[in-house]
């Protein structure tokens, strides 16, 4: 029978810290579920949101943690509707003390006669999984027409990373809606973009395969290198 200490614990006290530990893992990797829901009015058209929100890489200029968009591979479903798959790269500060790139696939649909554009992602093989969807509605305020932007984000996630999603992801939902009304708000439209209000690494690419002659796939392409 065992009766030795191991570091200064008894086997019985060993018994209840190897219990404690397993229950605390168990509790800290337990999966929950989070919810974000953001709205904001917008003194524009539908149209123009849509328009916005209908090139995936125009969430750069708003979103406070995303690098780039990469590798988009567009496609039609099955229903009809437009979808786009890529590589989305987002930088997290962790509290200030360093930063970290997360790299995880995304796959949007632009399901226009709906109102709506619904991404899902996966972050960290599965660690993460999010449905996010943009819904958007006419809407009045005060006496002026506009768009009602809804945005709605469920979050499947384990307990211990809970908190610090609802801290960051809180705050880039709310910067990304505050930045798409500032901009569109002061003029900003998709169909008359100069060259210089992407990030460089986007006219790269754009540059690359026009010199390869490879025909644009997204519809986009074509107005921003007129």
């Amino acid at each position: 029978m065992l009766n030795k200490s191991v570091y200064g614990l008894s086997p019985a006290q060993l018994a209840v810290a190897a219990a404690l530990l397993v229950g605390l893992t168990s509790l800290l990797s337990r999966r929950t579920a989070i919810v974000f829901t953001e709205e904001i009015f917008i003194e524009v058209g539908e149209e123009h949101v849509y328009d916005f929100l209908s090139d995936v890489r125009l969430l750069d200029l708003v979103h406070p943690f995303r690098v780039g968009a990469f590798n988009l591979t567009p496609s039609t479903g099955k229903d009809g509707y437009e979808e786009v798959e890529y590589t989305n790269i987002e930088k997290v500060d962790y509290f200030g003390l360093y930063e970290d790139a997360l790299v995880f696939p995304v796959h949007t649909r632009f399901m226009k006669p709906l109102g709506e554009i619904r991404s899902s992602y996966d972050v960290l093989d599965g660690t993460l999984l999010a449905q996010q969807c943009f819904t958007l509605s006419a809407a009045e305020r005060n006496g002026a027409n506009g768009t009602l932007v809804t945005d709605t984000s469920r979050i499947q996630l384990p307990w211990m990373y809970a908190h610090f999603t609802i801290w960051k992801g809180g705050e880039a939902h709310h910067r990304i809606l505050g930045g798409m009304k500032a901009l569109l708000e002061r003029g900003y439209r998709i169909d008359n973009l100069p060259m210089g209000r992407l990030p460089n690494h986007y006219y790269q690419t754009m540059l690359l395969e026009e010199s390869l002659e490879i025909k644009p796939v997204f519809h986009m392409y074509t107005s921003y290198l007129s």
